[in-house]
């Protein structure tokens, strides 16, 4: 077992990135054994110290277990991981099968949590939030002739956060924030592929109208219809992408 040495200044983090990507993409097993913190100090040139730093952040996302006078197993991170570790496994698994699951079950947790949000906003929405909302919206449909991808998906990221925020919810937030790194990862992926229906901008009109109005049962069903239809899509992409590979 090899690992690259380290020498950049921040090392600890350096270190946790590695044998992440190692982990997630299969290279290291799970029930495998790192070699002891010594050598392992020693492969990544860096102190004992600093590498405890990197294992403790390993350990917390459920990749390794460090038993006193054990050594550090490697752990199966798909019954012991934390929802941080997703946008990982997207960007480094070499499982084709579990990448399609994790970004199936991300895509519809995706569509359920942002609908629930959207009906909450509703609901606690102010007259200052509803103008940002509108305000997001506005600048979708200014820039939807420019057929720039990326620039359409950064300002429905915005519209999106703008309807977390009438929430007025810190955990919902950090929700949309996970949530939001996974969907870039996609996209990242599907880019190439991405298109932009004819109804998408009546869609997120009806959202914000359901939210303006204070409709939450209108908010829930027009949010979940839209990841729905876009959801659909995507995954049919990548279904044709991994079969294409095959």
């Amino acid at each position: 077992m090899n690992f690259t040495r380290i020498k950049k200044i921040n090392i600890s983090e350096q270190i946790v990135t590695s044998l992440r990507e190692m982990i997630l993409s299969g290279k290291i097993k799970p029930q495998q054994k790192l070699p002891p913190e010594r050598e392992l100090a020693n492969q990544f040139g860096t102190n004992r110290n600093t590498l405890r730093e990197a294992l403790k952040i390993l350990e917390s996302d459920g990749l390794i277990e460090i038993r006193q006078g054990g050594g550090i197993e490697v752990r199966d991170f798909e019954k012991n991981g934390k929802i941080n570790l997703l946008p990982y496994v997207i960007r480094h698994t070499k499982n084709t099968s579990m990448k399609a699951k994790i970004i199936s079950d991300s895509l519809y947790v995706r569509s359920v949590g942002l609908a629930e949000i959207s009906r909450i906003a509703a609901e606690k929405i102010e007259t200052a939030q509803i103008d940002r909302i509108r305000d997001s919206l506005e600048r979708i449909k200014s820039n939807i002739g420019t057929e720039n991808h990326r620039l359409i998906f950064e300002l429905e990221m915005d519209f999106l956060k703008s309807i977390v925020e009438a929430t007025n919810s810190i955990v919902l937030m950090w929700f949309f924030n996970t949530i939001r790194e996974i969907t870039e990862d996609v996209f990242e992926e599907f880019e190439q592929f991405w298109n932009i229906s004819d109804e998408y901008c009546s869609s997120l009109e009806k959202i914000y109208d359901a939210i303006k109005d204070r409709s939450p049962e209108r908010a829930y069903r027009f949010t979940r219809e839209h990841f729905e239809r876009i959801d659909r899509t995507l995954f049919n992409l990548f279904k044709e992408v991994r079969d294409a590979k095959v």
